[in-house]
């Protein structure tokens, strides 16, 4: 009997192993404390953060006909839903440390970077929030901050999923 139970706990172990497998997914948590850049080139932009201290690196590229980089929306907010193409965020890992602005703001890219791994979003949701920090005579400035909802980025073998990722937060100055 003591033979039968131990026999039948060890497939039932071996089954919940082997059942509750997911393949690869994964959770991560891609905050890192790199400060928050970007460039546009007409209606291209791109937003990202540079991480040297691992050599990784979150784009956020989009095109828009109605964003535009140093003004304020009416209402205060910006979305953009993720395509994987044109709307894209992309997480990168490097072989060595990168320059930001020559990696992507420049129309050809230095050609002697590799990437050791890429995901990409399949989904999600970009809202860009601009909240009024300080007012002068002639200027205000705004606190605009990125936020990507429900996105699940994807990879050689890898899916990870996050439900929030604030990307990053910079100033913004307009005139009154």
């Amino acid at each position: 009997m003591y033979m039968i139970k131990r026999t039948l706990l060890v497939c039932i172990f071996s089954l919940l192993l082997v059942g509750c497998s997911e393949g690869d997914i994964i959770n991560d948590d891609f905050s890192f404390t790199a400060a928050l850049d970007n460039c546009f080139n007409g209606d291209d932009f791109v937003f990202f953060k540079v991480d040297p201290n691992v050599d990784q690196a979150f784009s956020l590229n989009f095109t828009s006909t109605t964003f535009e980089l140093n003004t304020v929306p009416e209402a205060l907010t910006f979305s953009i839903t993720l395509n994987g193409t044109s709307n894209a965020l992309i997480y990168r890992k490097f072989d060595t440390a990168i320059d930001g602005q020559a990696y992507f703001c420049t129309s050809v890219p230095p050609g002697n970077i590799l990437v050791t791994q890429e995901l990409i979003a399949s989904n999600g949701t970009v809202t860009i929030n601009y909240v009024e920090k300080e007012q002068t005579t002639t200027e205000i400035t705004y606190t605009r901050t990125i936020t990507i909802t429900n996105v699940t980025l994807l990879g050689d073998d890898i899916e990870v999923r996050q439900e929030v990722i604030e990307f990053g937060s910079d100033e913004i100055t307009v005139p009154k």
